[in-house]
Parts: structure tokens; sequence; C-alpha cells
């Protein structure tokens, strides 16, 4: 293990993480979002191998308001939203599937349990059946991205798939 090389990839998640902050947060305030301050965020998940692993370290992010989270691992960056199960379409589903390469749809209850993910993948009809019958009541939707510039195009691509399906309105 290179210290150095960590030191500087760590201090290059934050940077971007504070960067991303200032450059989102008044294009999303013009559609209705609150952005937050960037903080520490401690006892993540981060998806290795195929399965969700803790993060007992601290990683950046900040949160939009009312439905999301931005921010940092050492795979990249990410960006998550809550939606209510009782929002979903097939059509919505079917989109942001084929819209994000690293996705992941999974619940808020048992979070560890993946609906979707990039090595499961599955069929619209499966996914949505397999979030109705669960007992999730918010469904999370995850994109991955490499580099700050994929995550803020990845993000303005959700937010534009999600109020076409109407899933980001109070």
């Amino acid at each position: 293990m290179n210290i150095r090389e960590m030191h500087e990839f760590l201090n290059y998640l934050w940077e971007s993480v504070f960067k991303l902050n200032d450059e989102l947060g008044e294009m999303l305030r013009e559609r209705g979002f609150d952005v937050e301050p960037v903080e520490e965020a401690f006892n993540g998940y981060i998806y290795l191998d195929g399965e969700w692993r803790l993060m007992k370290y601290p990683y950046p992010v900040f949160e939009v308001k009312p439905h999301g989270e931005i921010g940092a691992t050492l795979q990249g960056f990410y960006f998550v939203f809550a939606v209510p199960r009782e929002k979903l379409t097939p059509e919505f589903i079917r989109e942001f599937i084929e819209s994000f390469k690293e996705a992941f749809i999974y619940g808020t209850a048992d979070f560890l349990k993946d609906f979707y993910n990039p090595n499961t993948r599955g069929e619209v009809e499966g996914i949505l059946e397999n979030i109705n019958s669960s007992s999730e009541e918010i469904v999370q939707f995850e994109v991955e991205t490499k580099t700050p510039e994929e995550l803020k195009d990845a993000l303005f691509r959700f937010i534009e798939i999600g109020e076409k399906h109407r899933i980001l309105e109070d």
C-alpha cells in the first residue's frame, strides 16, 4: 500500500465533492432542490466483489433535499435518490436501467439486498415485481461514476428522467 497515493486520492475525492457542491448548488436550487453543505458520513456501504461492504471510515457527502445524496467513495462518485414505491412505473425503471451502466436499485429497510445491480441486472417486470412484493416503502436509485464530470452528466440525466416520470415530485 502506497500511503502517499492513498493520501492524494482521498484528497482528490474530498476536494471533488466540495467542488461538486459549489458547482451544482445553484443549478439544483433552480430546479427546486435544497443543497446542503458537504459533511462526513460514516457507516456507509461500498459495492465490492459483488456484495455491499461496510465502510468504517468517513467519506464526503452532501444532501440534495428532499430526495437525494451526492458523495464519493473509494470507487468513485455517486448519487442516490429515494423514491416512494407507489410512484414507480415500468417505464421509469426501464429508462433508468437503460441509461446508467453502474446502476443500483435497493430498498431502505433492507438496503443490502438489491433489486437491481450491475452483476444481477434483470428484466423490468421482474424488478418491479420484486419491489412490489417486498416490504419496502421507499426505493433507492443509485448511480456510480468514475469522475465528477460523469456524475454531473448522469445526475442531470436522472433528474430529466425523474421529472418526465414524475417521481421527484412531492
